[in-house]
């Protein structure tokens, strides 16, 4: 073969070498941008699960400190007089402390509930508020479905320990305040059911009558 030649099969060969090379490269390159794509995928669901776990732990960590801090009011527009709580099973209204962050100030009057949207909110106003006032609202959970209440103790009525749908006009708070919710389908979020207990079950200013134990003065 003649040096011309030899050149010639020299220069073939390394286009070949260059070409074969590139494709490998790029081969190689598009399986390292595949492998990037997946593992963002997959850190991006790892996010979300771990986003709606942290707004689950949110709204519980909420409705558990702001029930447990229920103020037991009494109302003497009726006798017997009643706690200031009125427990349904799609809704709640109860007095309790504003959060640590917002005290010292009056009492809120707070009003739990589950829209039209489907949003879980709870409402509140300062009690000393002029009738009328906004109140200000906040949304603890999206795309519910199911919301429901119940409440566990000893009614007036019925001197039996059982849980109730409602609580109303009792003399004192429940025992335990039931929250249980169901999210819409396809939606993988798990609420487990939140029981809460309220610190305080009567009204501490309260004068007791010692044979019924239910208020019968303020002090």
């Amino acid at each position: 073969m003649s040096a011309r030649a030899s050149q010639k099969h020299a220069a073939g060969f390394a286009l070949v070498e260059a070409i074969a090379s590139l494709v490998i490269m790029g081969m190689v390159s598009l399986m390292i941008v595949e492998g990037i794509g997946a593992g963002r995928r997959v850190w991006e669901r790892i996010d979300t699960r771990e986003a709606a776990g942290e707004t689950l732990d949110s709204a519980q960590t909420m409705l558990r400190d702001r029930i447990e801090q229920i103020y037991a009011a009494t109302i003497f527009d009726r006798n017997p007089p009643y706690v200031d709580f009125d427990g349904q099973s799609q809704r709640l209204v109860f007095l309790a402390n504003p959060p640590q962050s917002e005290r010292p100030a009056p009492l809120r009057r707070y009003t739990l509930g589950l829209n039209t949207k489907g949003q879980l909110v709870l409402a509140s106003v300062s009690d000393v508020a002029p009738p009328g006032a906004p109140p200000a609202l906040q949304v603890l959970l999206q795309n519910v479905r199911r919301f429901d209440l119940a409440y566990f103790g000893t009614s007036d009525q019925e001197q039996l320990r059982a849980w109730r749908s409602q609580w109303r006009q009792e003399s004192a708070l429940p025992e335990l305040v039931r929250v249980r919710l169901e999210f819409e389908p396809g939606d993988r979020r798990w609420w487990p059911d939140l029981l809460i207990h309220p610190q305080v079950t009567i009204d501490s200013a309260c004068k007791l009558n010692p044979i019924t134990s239910r208020c019968k003065g303020r002090l």
